[in-house]
């Protein structure tokens, strides 16, 4: 005899169940609707499968999710880490495989499946993982550190001026003061990561994420490029008051920048600056003004990373996620129905 949810049951069925069956519905819908919402963190589906002895469909069952779990978490290191890195670090990984739900922030069941006949069980999750937890569990191991360059730097902003109609998609441009700080950084020695390089490999999407204030997707732009440290903001012009009797415009350029270490997964530094320009022509004003903002903004951003880039103590890793609660509930039986019984629409996840 096989039990299992998420299939059809025999239509005859009490209208009280009906009743609890839809009240269910209901609250997995609305926790469907919640879920959603997480969409950009990491998800990952993966199944747990374990052996029943003594007719204990409990012990097995959770046996099973335990397994589902390590399995989600392999999921989660070979997304960070390439499969080819996560099989050749596995035996560093040891532990986080097996202590996988200090990282776990929530899980669902989508199918809980026991089988009489052949005796066992099997769970089937949809897990969403702590992405800053797990990143600061590897560096703490060392090993992000020998994915990304050393003492390297990326900077991504996303400008925008008063003289452009239509603003350019972000990949097919490279702005002002993107380039007046990579230029004062290359100067100054630190090896630099261009922009043309990386839009086969990032996502528009997700660098927009980023600059919004995404920690884990300006993390995972500085995996992909394989550089130390990502710095993303905006940058954008306004035009003050009118011309002057001698014909010149004022503009100010504002810049917003953070830096985040991709090691560890942290944000090392933010700040805001601007610049002011009288110029004949508004749009020689703005290239002067998204000029001298951006080497303003270097010479911070320099020293922060000097500062960053000196020995220091290793992060701790996350703490511990002991009893976890899953989004849906998921039935609790001591057996299976007894042989030739028609499983419940309660038994339906």
């Amino acid at each position: 005899m096989i039990r299992m949810w998420n299939r059809k049951s025999d239509f005859r069925i009490p209208l009280g169940k009906v009743v609890l069956v839809a009240a269910w519905a209901l609250c997995c819908f609305c926790g469907s609707i919640t879920w959603a919402g997480g969409a950009t963190q990491g998800v990952f589906e993966a199944e747990g499968k374990s052996s029943v002895k003594n007719e204990n469909y409990v012990k097995s069952r959770a046996l099973a999710l335990d397994y589902a779990f390590q399995n989600a978490i392999a999921l989660a290191l070979q997304d960070v880490l390439g499969k080819r890195t996560y099989n050749r670090k596995r035996r560093v990984l040891k532990n986080m495989l097996k202590r996988p739900k200090k990282y776990i922030n929530r899980y669902r069941y989508l199918e809980v499946y026991d089988s009489e006949v052949e005796q066992f069980s099997r769970v089937k999750l949809e897990v969403v993982f702590f992405p800053q937890a797990i990143n600061r569990e590897l560096s703490r191991l060392g090993i992000l550190s020998s994915l990304v360059k050393p003492n390297t730097a990326l900077v991504l902003i996303n400008e925008r001026s008063l003289s452009a109609e239509v603003p350019p998609d972000f990949w097919d441009y490279v702005p002002i003061s993107e380039v007046a700080m990579l230029q004062k950084f290359l100067a100054a020695g630190v090896n630099v990561t261009t922009r043309e390089t990386l839009s086969e490999l990032i996502d528009e999407r997700e660098v927009y994420e980023a600059i919004q204030g995404d920690l884990d997707a300006a993390v995972d732009i500085g995996l992909k490029a394989k550089v130390d440290i990502v710095i993303v903001g905006t940058a954008v012009t306004t035009r003050l008051g009118d011309k002057s009797e001698q014909g010149l415009t004022t503009v100010q350029a504002n810049l917003t920048l953070r830096a985040v270490s991709t090691i560890q997964s942290t944000v090392i530094a933010a700040r805001s600056d601007f610049a002011s320009v009288e110029a004949e022509e508004e749009f020689e004003g703005e290239l002067q003004a998204f000029e001298v903002v951006g080497k303003k903004m270097a010479g911070f951003f320099l020293e922060t990373m000097k500062r960053f880039w000196e020995p220091k103590p290793q992060p701790e890793a996350g703490m511990e996620r002991e009893g976890l609660v899953p989004d849906s509930p998921v039935p609790s039986k001591s057996s299976p129905p007894p042989s030739g019984s028609t499983p419940s629409m309660m038994e339906d996840l």
